[in-house]
C-alpha cells in the first residue's frame, strides 16, 4: 500500500477521536516517542517549559497538583474554576461511601452543573513508568542510573525506584521533574481544548 492510501486510511481514524484530548494526547505522545525521528533533538528540550496564556497557570498549577495524587480534575473553561474528585468516587461511589462515609451528595460538588467542562485525569501506570525511564535516562551518574534502570526492568519498579531515589541526593530533583513532567501534560492538554474551541469558532463564525 502507497504512503497515500495509508494516509487516506489514518485521517478518518483520528478524525474519530477529535473531539478527546486524552485519546489525541496518547496518539501524538506515541508519535513523538515511536515514530518521529530527529537525530539533532536537544535531550533537555523535551522537558523545557510549555506556554499556556497567563491566565490559566493558576489553573494549571491546581490540575497538576490534583492529578498527581490521583484525583479527576474539572476545568470550567468559562471562569477557570476547578474541581477535584477522588478518583475513587467515580470509579465505585458505593465503595467510597463505605470506606470514607463521603458521597457525592455530602460533597456538593459544582462541575455537574458546568456547561463548558474539561476532564482531567491521573497518568495510568504506563504512563507514570514513562516518566520514571526519563528521569533514568537524563542522569550523568552511571552507578545510579545502572541501580535505576535495574529496578525498572524487574518487579515492583515503582516501589523499587521509589526507595533509590528516597535515599539517594536526587530526591528533590525527582519531585521537581515529576511536577514539571505533569505540568507540560496538563498544558498540552489545555492547548488542544484552545485550539480545537478556536477551530469551532472559526466554522461557527464562516457559516
Amino acid at each position: 500500500m502507497n504512503a497515500q492510501k495509508l494516509l487516506n486510511e489514518i485521517l478518518p481514524i483520528l478524525y474519530t477521536v477529535k473531539e478527546n484530548p486524552v485519546k489525541l494526547q496518547k496518539i501524538l505522545q506515541f508519535l513523538i516517542n515511536e515514530i518521529c525521528e530527529d537525530p539533532e533533538e536537544d535531550p533537555e528540550q523535551e522537558d523545557d517549559d510549555i506556554q499556556v496564556p497567563e491566565k490559566y497557570l493558576k489553573a494549571v498549577s491546581e490540575i497538576t497538583n490534583g492529578i498527581e495524587i490521583g484525583n479527576i480534575c474539572f476545568l470550567n473553561m468559562d471562569t477557570l474554576e476547578t474541581e477535584d474528585v477522588p478518583e475513587n468516587l467515580l470509579v465505585d461511589p458505593e465503595e467510597f461511601e463505605a470506606m470514607t462515609g463521603e458521597s457525592f451528595k455530602t460533597m456538593d460538588y459544582k462541575y455537574p452543573t458546568w456547561e463548558n467542562c474539561m476532564t482531567f485525569e491521573p497518568l495510568r501506570s504506563n504512563e507514570s513508568f514513562q516518566i520514571m525511564q526519563k528521569f533514568t535516562n537524563q542522569f550523568n551518574d552511571q552507578s545510579l542510573q545502572n541501580k535505576l534502570e535495574f529496578a525498572l526492568r524487574n518487579r515492583k519498579p515503582f516501589a523499587n525506584f521509589k526507595s533509590i531515589i528516597d535515599n539517594s541526593e536526587y530526591r528533590q530533583q525527582w519531585f521537581d521533574f515529576k511536577k514539571q513532567f505533569l505540568e507540560n501534560h496538563v498544558k498540552e492538554l489545555l492547548l488542544i481544548k484552545l485550539s480545537e474551541s478556536e477551530k469551532d469558532l472559526d466554522l461557527k463564525q464562516m457559516n
